[in-house]
């Protein structure tokens, strides 16, 4: 065999590798939900929505923990799925969940979350997560995983209701102030 078929082969075996991990796009449809008593829309999120989620993270957070470029290429990614919710009253984006699909670990990794503090407590943090829950079961995946931080002891407390373990700590995980991260996981079968 020449060098030039070998590097054909090789070049198609490694094509099919990353067509495994990445798997195919998802495919979403937006739609109309009731959590509690509030009405919501659920739609799919796009690049043209980066400014509302950078201005959700300041709501939260006081800054932004992930900037422009970071959602760009989280976005960009044909295995990611961003959910946003609006309230269907006023219109405004209130919360958001990416999620990275690995078809070939078998695994949705949730990557960003958030909802503004005046809806937080309201169950919708929980909706999200379900909704790519099921995302995750119809991909016929094994496990949802994501990272917390370790002062962050309400969203553990969530994470570990639906289920969550925590398997191992990140030393200083975040860019911003070397604070450490819980890793969770998730079994779905």
């Amino acid at each position: 065999m020449t060098n030039q078929t070998m590097f054909k082969k090789f070049n198609r075996w490694l094509a099919s590798f990353f067509d495994g991990i990445n798997g195919q796009p998802i495919n979403y449809e937006d739609h109309d939900v009731v959590v509690g008593d509030q009405r919501y829309k659920v739609v799919r999120g796009r690049r043209l929505d980066i400014n509302q989620l950078l201005q959700i993270e300041r709501q939260i957070y006081g800054g932004e923990p992930w900037d422009r470029q970071s959602f760009e290429i989280d976005m960009g990614r044909p295995n990611t799925l961003y959910l946003l919710l609006v309230d269907q009253n006023s219109q405004e984006m209130i919360a958001f969940i990416g999620a990275s699909f690995n078809d070939y670990a078998r695994d949705v990794h949730i990557t960003n979350i958030g909802v503004i503090p005046k809806y937080q407590m309201h169950g919708l943090g929980t909706f999200l997560l379900h909704e790519v829950e099921n995302q995750a079961r119809q991909r016929q995946l094994l496990s949802m995983s994501l990272e917390v931080r370790r002062s962050n002891v309400t969203a553990q407390r969530l994470y570990t209701s639906l289920g969550f373990i925590k398997t191992q700590v990140r030393e200083h995980y975040y860019h911003d102030d070397g604070e450490d991260a819980f890793n969770m996981l998730k079994k779905l079968n």
